[in-house]
């Protein structure tokens, strides 16, 4: 069956956009519908954007004679609370279902395989969803994976992507922040691999799972992996900490409200979690960006690249931070003892 009609939500963020621009690329397509809850336009005349909110607007006139429809809404704040993001997808399920659309493209995450010691590197689709259900983030999207399993068995069929770390120059996903946050102070134990992927690539997988209506559960990622020691070579020098230190930090950001990081994420920064690629090339995509390429885009210019003095200036005011953060995180520790 081919598709020539595609509505897509989330499309005024910074992946939505980039998939209608490759779409609207796309001699095939006719018809683009671009859903979100703010206003935007887009150049392309055979984009129609129109403002619902999944949340408390009816769906289905919308997707009215689409045969695909691309879920990407993932609302600031929504995104972390797994019973909005399951309503969010169950109410735009029923619209397509109302609508005719026999095609859904799901945007889910390699995270839900779980962050485990023993996991094999990389990890592929055959790994089924692992633990970590204590992140609400990974909880959202298993049970976003169950509920388009379940609309599929009614005849109509779902790609489910499971991207890695996405980030560029013009955005980084919730995983990428999250991710960021939580290694601003580091701990001194041994890296795991890690992967970085750009929403170029990203918005490109979306589309081929659209266009060639792909079905089952593609992982999203670069080509291999970026190991320990070409990380720090990456990042260059770091100021490191014992881990129990880094999970004092941690809580205590929560507690206080300063950069709080989500409950869960820790076995995400420590244990590996990398995925092959090799499905999706199969399939006919290619990424354009290396993890390296990725990386370095998608966040600010590494303190190596500064001018020796400001360079030194940096690393003085990192080593004071990371002196004051651990000094508080000691005083709580005393304060909790001595309760």
């Amino acid at each position: 069956m081919s598709v020539t009609s595609i509505a897509v939500t989330g499309a005024a963020g910074a992946l939505g956009t980039r998939v209608l621009d490759v779409l609207a690329g796309e001699d095939d397509v006719t018809r683009l519908v671009a859903i979100d809850r703010r206003p935007f336009t887009h150049a392309s005349d055979k984009v129609s954007t129109i403002i619902v909110d999944l949340m408390t607007d009816e769906v289905a006139t919308a997707l009215l004679g689409c045969d695909s429809v691309v879920h990407l809404a993932e609302g600031a704040g929504r995104v972390q609370d797994h019973n909005i993001a399951e309503d969010m997808l169950s109410r735009l399920l029923d619209g397509a279902e109302a609508a005719g659309c026999h095609h859904l493209v799901l945007l889910s995450s390699a995270m839900v395989y779980g962050a485990l010691p023993n996991n094999p590197v990389p990890l592929t689709e055959a790994n089924h969803p692992g633990a970590n259900d204590d992140l609400a983030f990974v909880k959202a999207k298993k049970g976003m994976e169950s509920l388009a399993s379940t609309w599929a068995a009614g005849g109509r069929t779902v790609a489910t992507l499971r991207p890695t770390t996405a980030l560029s120059d013009r955005g980084i996903s919730w995983v990428a922040r999250t991710m960021r946050d939580a290694t601003r102070v580091r701990s001194d134990q041994v890296d795991p691999p890690v992967q970085f992927l750009h929403y170029d690539d990203l918005a490109s997988a979306v589309a081929i799972a659209s266009l060639s209506e792909l079905t089952g559960k593609y992982n999203v990622a670069p080509d291999g992996w970026i190991g320990s020691e070409a990380f720090h070579d990456l990042v260059g020098p770091q100021f490191r900490v014992p881990v129990a230190v880094t999970d004092a930090v941690l809580g205590a950001g929560r507690r206080l409200g300063i950069r709080p990081t989500p409950t869960g994420v820790e076995p995400y920064v420590r244990n590996p979690w990398v995925v092959s690629n090799d499905k999706l090339k199969a399939a006919g995509w290619r990424p354009a960006y290396t993890n390296e390429e990725a990386y370095v885009l998608g966040t600010d210019a590494p303190l190596w690249v500064l001018p020796p003095q400001r360079r030194q200036e940096a690393a003085l005011a990192a080593a004071a931070l990371g002196l004051g953060v651990i000094a508080a995180a000691g005083a709580t520790l005393g304060r909790k003892l001595l309760r």
